[in-house]
């Protein structure tokens, strides 16, 4: 089971698909997946992501695949292939079996070989639980 993310009173959360996207000022865009993921889902997410980094100046993104179901090779690939905006901040990703990781380990670190690395930007991380992805978000705010 999932945990749930923290309610905040200034805390917009919309779906995307089965998807929740919950945008947390002043800077985290969360996303649960759930369920299969398509291109259109990814592109949607990555839409919004995009206008609420542009208009917070940084953001980043926080990722729950614990309830993810097949992500198609097609939203891989925009995943991978998609540019973010100057505002992307960093990326963490959290939950999920150990197969569920390691897939997103080589998708996230695949897309940031791709353009991450030249743009500066600090390499993807998949750690175990919430707690763990929001403390590295403390310290990623602390050192920038």
């Amino acid at each position: 089971m999932a945990l749930q993310a923290p309610v905040s009173a200034d805390r917009e959360t919309v779906k995307v698909g089965t998807h929740l996207l919950a945008f947390e000022p002043p800077d985290v865009v969360f996303v649960r997946f759930t369920g299969d993921v398509t291109n259109a889902d990814v592109e949607r997410i990555l839409d919004a992501f995009t206008e609420f980094a542009t208009a917070s100046g940084r953001a980043y993104l926080l990722i729950d695949v614990a309830d993810v179901g097949h992500v198609t090779p097609e939203a891989r690939r925009v995943a991978a292939m998609r540019q973010l905006p100057p505002a992307y901040a960093g990326l963490v990703v959290f939950g999920g079996t150990f197969q569920q990781q390691l897939v997103a380990k080589l998708a996230t670190l695949a897309g940031w070989f791709l353009r991450g690395r030249a743009l500066g930007k600090p390499m993807p991380v998949c750690v175990k639980d919430e707690r763990t992805a929001r403390a590295w978000l403390v310290e990623q705010r602390r050192a920038h």
